[in-house]
């Protein structure tokens, strides 16, 4: 049996001497770095891409603009005139006292006409052509705001002066509404009153007349009771003066003539308290008929305008023709006479009047 010369060579590295080779052993490699998911960018919407497209304009820096103000306009002019005013006093101050005035007070005159100069010369370098051009159309706005405003007061004075005369009209018509509702109250009383006192004296009439009737009735009975007397003596056999029964009779025929005239004038009182008990109630019934009557003829007329129960301005059913013939019919009544009433608040107005 043989063997491999170079079996057991050194080179072998099976049979290789460990105690040669280094103690560690090589670091593995790194790890390669995590895959991370590709992530999807969501779909941007056109608002949204608007916004950032907006986002992404650089903004440009607005230059500041000096606004005219009037009231600046009016104290530049007030000291341009102040020291052009100032230049001619001056002016006439140095030409009339020439030969007067020292030479510090022509040299300080002569400096107070430079101060003003300067001034005169800065407030014209202010009033430039666009400067007054602005002015312009800036007074032009001011006055046209101011003329609006007037004209606006104005409307707003007529509005409400027109308003008050509605109240006070409205007002006038309230109170004349509650004088007659005042007014039918009282006579309703005065006629409550009138029929009471009236029934009263109807009343103690027929009472009066009951009286009369029993003292006639009573009266009448007397006389026969002295005729039956009478007889009963004469059929005893006994004197009967024929002086005294006559007398009798007389007296009580005298008493029975007033108490029938008593009777006629108590029975023409009742007759005419009836008539007149009578006669206020039919003009009661009258009064009542005839405002029955007056409602009934508004009831119509105002079916005949409108066409039924609900007003047109109220409901008109979407029929915007219909309406308007309507409210066209209306306006041919109205009349701007002195004796007329006003119209409604809110009334719409037409342009022209046939």
């Amino acid at each position: 049996m043989s063997y491999m010369s170079g079996f057991y060579d050194n080179s072998n590295f099976t049979f290789q001497n460990f105690q040669n080779n280094p103690t560690h052993f090589p670091l593995p490699p790194f790890p390669p770095p995590p895959v991370t998911p590709f992530s999807l960018t969501p779909e941007l919407t056109d608002q949204d891409f608007l916004k950032k497209f907006e986002n992404r304009i650089p903004n440009e820096v607005k230059r500041k603009v000096n606004k005219l103000n009037i009231s600046e306009l009016h104290d530049n002019i007030y000291e341009l005139v102040l020291s052009l005013n100032d230049i001619k006093i001056q002016e006439g101050n140095l030409s009339n006292n020439i030969d007067k005035l020292s030479e510090e007070e022509w040299k300080a005159a002569l400096d107070n006409i430079k101060v003003n100069k300067n001034v005169i010369q800065s407030v014209i370098a202010k009033l430039s052509s666009s400067y007054l051009d602005m002015s312009k159309k800036l007074i032009a706005k001011r006055t046209a705001k101011r003329l609006r405003l007037k004209r606006l007061k104005e409307e707003r004075k007529i509005e409400k002066k027109e308003r008050t005369k509605q109240l006070e009209e409205r007002s006038r018509k309230i109170d004349e509404n509650l004088q007659k509702i005042k007014d039918d109250i009282q006579r309703a009383k005065q006629e409550e009153e009138a029929k009471i006192q009236a029934d009263i004296f109807l009343k103690e009439v027929i009472r009066k007349k009951h009286d009369a009737n029993k003292s006639i009735a009573k009266l009448e009975a007397l006389l026969k009771l002295r005729k039956a007397r009478q007889n009963t003596a004469r059929g005893r056999g006994q004197d009967v003066s024929d002086t005294e029964a006559t007398t009798f009779q007389n007296n009580i025929e005298r008493i029975k003539k007033l108490w029938e005239l008593k009777l006629l004038t108590y029975e023409q009182e009742e007759s005419e308290s009836r008539a007149q008990m009578a006669q206020n109630n039919q003009q009661t019934d009258s009064s009542t008929l005839m405002e029955t009557k007056v409602k009934d003829n508004l009831v119509k007329w105002r079916q005949v305008l409108f066409g039924g129960d609900v007003y047109p301005q109220v409901d008109f059913k979407g029929d915007v023709a219909r309406f308007i013939d309507v409210r066209s019919q209306w306006d041919c009544y109205i009349n701007e006479g002195a004796e007329s009433t006003p119209l409604p608040m809110g009334w719409v107005v037409p342009n022209s009047t046939n």
